[in-house]
């Protein structure tokens, strides 16, 4: 029984410490604006970025401009409403005895508030879209992963996603063996005996 107890403490302290730190970041990526670069960077502004990667005319960047405010307007009530879930959450982790059930209701909250924001983005690229002409669209197609908040730019020339210098055979960070019949020298793996 007490083992039971100290797993369920130790599991809502790892909640609650998640939940602490998600809020942290959710915070600091709603206060602080990245820094400007210099450069072709989605960072300088999607606006200027979007005028200079896909040719916008002044009637499309007018449009442009209502299109993020539209999306700003509709994404602010969706991050507080995470905000305030993932707040209740931590308040639930530090209760005497937490209720389960409102521990998964408030999880489930938390998904469908991240569905929420998905499909907000997802609905802000399909009016980014309709906006341009059919040789922008493939223009933006091409960059809109540079577009998606916290999406990196990927990483420079010879080097891993993580900053290393890739695997010798070419294949990045995947250092896992071929599959089987693949690769030098391999053929299938031996049957298992059972």
């Amino acid at each position: 029984m007490l083992d039971i107890i100290k797993k369920q403490r130790m599991m809502q302290a790892s909640v609650a410490l998640l939940v602490i730190l998600n809020l942290a970041l959710i915070t600091s990526m709603i206060i602080n604006k990245p820094p400007r670069m210099n450069g072709d960077s989605p960072h300088q502004g999607p606006g200027i970025f979007l005028e200079k990667e896909l040719g916008l005319d002044a009637s499309q960047l007018e449009a442009l401009h209502g299109i993020r405010e539209q999306h700003f307007d509709n994404a602010q009530p969706i991050l507080e409403s995470l905000s305030d879930s993932l707040e209740s959450l931590i308040a639930e982790a530090f209760k005497p005895s937490s209720d389960s059930t409102r521990v998964n209701e408030l999880a489930q909250n938390i998904s469908d508030i991240h569905l929420r924001m998905d499909l907000a983005l997802y609905n802000h690229f399909v009016q980014l879209n309709a906006l341009c002409t059919p040789e922008q669209q493939i223009q933006l197609k091409a960059i809109a992963g540079k577009l998606i908040p916290g999406n990196s730019q990927p990483p420079p020339q010879g080097q891993a996603p993580e900053g290393r210098p890739p695997h010798p055979d070419g294949r990045g960070q995947d250092r896992r063996p071929p599959p089987p019949g693949q690769g030098p020298g391999r053929g299938a793996p031996p049957p298992r005996d059972r």
